[in-house]
């Protein structure tokens, strides 16, 4: 006669896949990441640039410099003409912020104009 193989335990796969759920409900639904006191210098490439059109675009409402530096220096630190420049260069590629790209341009001008006249370097 042939020996009988032996299968795998069933209880092994079943206990994986509930263990599996049980781990992306906990992890998902109950105990989900929470980030707190997350500055803009942690921010990806894309979403700094996304912040820059929205600190320029904050500027170009209020016309608050002082603020708008503020806001700009927790981005970077030194603030950086030159980086911001290229952030907008790149900006002007992307479709979604081509309206944008004078009136950010614009804002670095003035910043820059702000931080030469403050000694803010």
């Amino acid at each position: 006669m042939f020996p009988k193989r032996k299968q795998a335990p069933l209880y092994l796969l079943t206990g994986l896949i509930i263990g599996l759920a049980i781990g992306l409900l906990v992890g998902y639904r109950i105990f989900p990441v929470q980030f707190f006191d997350i500055t803009p210098v942690s921010l990806h490439e894309d979403f700094q640039q996304d912040y820059l059109t929205a600190v320029g675009l904050a500027y170009h409402a209020d016309k608050d410099m002082g603020r708008a530096y503020s806001r700009i220096s927790q981005m970077m630190s030194p603030v950086s003409i030159d980086t911001l420049r290229t952030m907008n260069l790149r900006m002007e590629e992307d479709a979604d912020n081509k309206p944008y790209f004078e009136q950010i341009r614009s804002f670095i001008n003035e910043l820059q104009a702000y931080m030469n006249n403050t000694g803010k370097r």
